[in-house]
């Protein structure tokens, strides 16, 4: 059995903070992978149905990474309108990847 949590107990360093931020982004970096993945492997339907979940799932994960960013308004990436510099090596090795102008020339 787990002591209770006493939430005074800790604050979230800046250190630990990015970690999580960095987390966040890679979890919305799968999931725009794996809509991508869905989008040229599925069909219209099964796209339809992937494609309005996955969003709502970003959207979700993007919610959390709010809190950090209320705290660490540095830490928002420019991508979100912040100033953080994301290293794209954090999204390696990815799960898909697409051209989308070579999808479109097909």
């Amino acid at each position: 059995m787990r002591p209770p949590h006493n939430h005074m107990s800790k604050l979230m360093t800046r250190d630990d903070a990015e970690q999580l931020n960095i987390l966040f982004l890679q979890i919305v970096g799968r999931l725009n992978q794996s809509a991508a993945f869905v989008r040229d492997k599925g069909g219209e339907d099964e796209w339809r149905l992937y494609g309005r979940s996955v969003g709502k799932a970003m959207v979700d994960v993007f919610d959390l990474a709010e809190v950090i960013w209320a705290r660490f308004p540095e830490l928002r990436p420019r991508q979100a309108g912040g100033t953080y510099e994301v290293d794209p090596a954090i999204y390696e090795p990815l799960f898909y990847d697409w051209d989308d102008d070579k999808k479109h020339q097909d």
